[in-house]
């Protein structure tokens, strides 16, 4: 085989590599981009959690809870 031939086939080789990482580079972006949403939407369902239990506890009498008061649902 020649040089050109070496060059020429080291060359399509490098072309097919770039254009794998372009395709997984892009795929990884959509994956990371999916995720963001995803993080952001538990955080304000996260945030709604809070801002409701904070309102149960409001509205609770101010003795603390102690379970050794309550009768197991069994008896």
């Amino acid at each position: 085989m020649s040089s050109i031939e070496d060059l020429q086939e080291q060359i399509h080789e490098l072309q097919s590599k770039l254009a794998f990482q372009e395709d997984t580079i892009e795929h990884l972006n959509k994956m990371v981009t999916k995720q963001d949403d995803i993080i952001r939407m538990l955080e304000r369902r996260f945030m709604h959690l809070g801002d409701k239990i904070d309102d149960i506890r409001s509205q609770l009498p101010d003795k603390p809870f102690n379970p050794a008061d309550e009768i197991p649902p069994h008896y």
